[in-house]
């Protein structure tokens, strides 16, 4: 902290009369600083942080530097820094980034925090209980309640919103759209913002891990509240763990999860994360319509229409590869979880339950893998079924399916293989 300029004042200032001196004392002390909102807790290289009243302090390694609202923060080309909040909410800075903390009163509305973003990139990650939260850029608004997102100001003011998880509502004066996880979208000045893509969004964030490695972005992403299911099956535990008293540990669970779809013809399922769980998605089948898988040669294949690569683009690619070649097609998330399932209320759509699979983990996180699978953990399996009924048709979600839970995972031979 540069405090010498603030001694020499005070030091002269000694001989004045004592009213004089607590005239001005108060404007200094009422200035200084806005309410304690949070701290900065690391930063590689130098976190530079300007109080209201042009104060400057620094971070330089792992630290507590109180956080005031009506700081700004900043880093350079070679620094980083993570900040928590005191409700529970979490920033990192990335290089070159420079934010101000502020916030906004309603009547008859909580207080919303402010993280006016000028330049740079945010990781953000909220608490279930994390008070309103906002961060604004340029040309747009996020509007963040329980969620994980990276959002960046691009050179030419432009702005990047990635949702790793939840979501976000991403408003400019143009409209607001609703941007979901594994989705990111892009705001323009003079524009609404761009309908969500979907697109692997956790490269964008793995620059956190440098701050924390315990933290990093999403190890898992999660899969919950899950998307409305077509149909959904338990597992009795005993295909699961064997006979009573048998006890597996997670890792022993999913490898016998694994290699019972191994036989089903399956392939490196993705790993989510659920509360005190976790769960398994398969890839993107297509299946006869009495839901056993198609030949080999078209099980795994859509076929593409010339035609539709004309005019080359990735949302080209997913239309002509997912909406060209009509039939039936499947995705089966497999959910170990004590907790009661509810969906979400969100119908899934055919070219995300694509990239499920492709989105999630290869396998569980080493500590987390060695706990035990508890007594009262359930396994069940949602069913995901699309159809495409004609060339060039949009696929649509069959709900409810022509077959039920234990009919799919039987024409999948998935029972079977686990002994069923």
């Amino acid at each position: 902290m540069n405090t010498q300029g603030f001694s020499t004042r005070i030091t002269r200032s000694l001989t004045w009369p004592l009213g004089v001196l607590v005239m001005l004392a108060l404007p200094f002390i009422a200035c200084a600083a806005g309410p304690l909102v949070g701290e900065a807790q690391n930063a590689t290289g130098t976190l530079q942080v300007t109080r209201s009243d042009g104060i400057e302090e620094r971070l330089r390694g792992k630290g507590a530097l109180p956080l005031y609202e009506g700081d700004t923060l900043s880093t350079g080309p070679d620094s980083r820094a993570l900040i928590a909040f005191r409700d529970g909410v979490r920033v990192a800075l990335d290089t070159q980034t420079r934010f101000i903390i502020l916030s906004r009163w309603e009547k008859a509305k909580d207080s919303t925090r402010i993280l006016r973003l000028e330049k740079g990139a945010l990781w953000v990650k909220t608490a279930s209980r994390s008070e309103p939260l906002e961060v604004e850029t340029p040309v747009a608004s996020a509007a963040v309640g329980e969620a994980e997102l990276v959002i960046e100001v691009m050179a030419d003011g432009n702005s990047i919103l990635s949702v790793v998880n939840g979501i976000v509502p991403f408003g400019t004066a143009f409209g607001t759209c609703p941007i979901r996880t594994s989705t990111v979208s892009y705001a323009v000045q003079g524009k609404k913002c761009t309908k969500p893509e979907v697109i692997d969004v956790r490269p964008a964030a793995v620059w956190v891990a440098s701050l924390d490695p315990t933290m990093s972005a999403a190890p898992l992403p999660p899969f919950w509240p899950p998307p409305e299911m077509s149909t959904h099956q338990k597992i009795p535990r005993e295909l699961i763990v064997g006979r009573p008293p048998a006890t597996l540990t997670l890792a022993q669970v999913a490898e016998r999860m694994e290699r019972a779809l191994s036989n089903g013809g399956y392939s490196s399922p993705g790993y989510y994360s659920v509360p005190n769980g976790f769960a398994m998605l398969t890839h993107l089948e297509r299946i006869n319509p009495d839901a056993t898988p198609a030949p080999p040669d078209r099980r795994w294949k859509v076929k593409l229409s010339p035609a539709s690569l004309a005019s080359f683009n990735l949302m080209a690619y997913l239309k002509a590869l997912l909406g060209k070649d009509p039939g039936l097609f499947r995705v089966i998330a497999f959910v170990f979880t004590a907790e009661p399932i509810v969906a979400s209320g969100v119908k899934p759509e055919m070219d995300e339950a694509k990239h499920w699979v492709l989105h999630g983990g290869n396998t569980l996180p080493r500590k987390f893998a060695a706990q035990p699978y508890a007594s009262d953990m359930i396994a069940t399996a949602l069913i995901y079924e699309f159809e495409i009924t004609a060339p060039g048709a949009a696929p649509r979600q069959r709900k409810p399916s022509d077959h039920n839970g234990n009919q799919h995972l039987k024409a999948a031979r998935i029972l079977q293989a686990l002994g069923g």
